[in-house]
């Protein structure tokens, strides 16, 4: 079942339940492929039990994010975080700490493939569609495959910062990852 954060006090009340975790997956998706001025249509946001579409168009603020984005005690983990962290400072005023970018992570791994879909299936055997990746998501409602699509981006995100991150700290490579993510911020 998807789960909906469409009003400011819903999103008040999911940012209170994340408070003093550890990590949270991100991602976003923009309608620069449709319009002249691109926005954020969609925040997505998981943990590992689960994640939650938050609908900037809705009206609601998105300010109860703020304090977890900018919150330097908790990962956030990301997927070539450079174009959602930039569109979230643009459209919202966002600051960020703590960012972990598993494309950085993959690339000082000298791994082959480090696009989300290749890790996913290298690193969990999981196919990860893309079918939805340049649909209008500034139309609504959204469709039932545009909701999985969404979801799937963050889904596996904190599962697969764990992995590489352990590869990292074996590697000797983490801080470097940490220092170029943090570059993004």
């Amino acid at each position: 079942m998807t789960r909906w954060i469409r009003t400011t006090a819903e999103l008040s009340e999911l940012a209170a339940s994340l408070r003093g975790r550890r990590a949270l997956a991100l991602d976003t998706e923009s309608d620069s492929l449709h319009h002249h001025r691109e926005k954020v249509c969609l925040v997505q946001v998981g943990i590992e039990e689960g994640g939650w579409l938050v609908d900037p168009l809705s009206g609601g603020s998105l300010s109860p994010l703020g304090p977890l984005l900018a919150d330097p005690g908790m990962v956030k983990v990301l997927h070539g975080a450079d174009y959602d962290v930039t569109t979230l400072k643009r459209d919202f005023g966002f600051a960020f700490a703590g960012l972990f970018d598993t494309m950085i992570a993959a690339r000082f791994l000298g791994l082959p493939e480090i696009g989300l879909q290749a890790l996913l299936r290298t690193e969990f055997g999981i196919a990860l569609t893309k079918e939805s990746q340049k649909d209008d998501w500034s139309r609504r409602p959204l469709t039932p495959t545009q909701e999985a699509y969404a979801l799937a981006d963050v889904t596996h995100l904190i599962a697969l910062y764990e992995r590489l991150a352990a590869r990292l700290e074996t590697a000797g490579r983490r801080e470097w990852v940490r220092e170029e993510s943090a570059a993004g911020a």
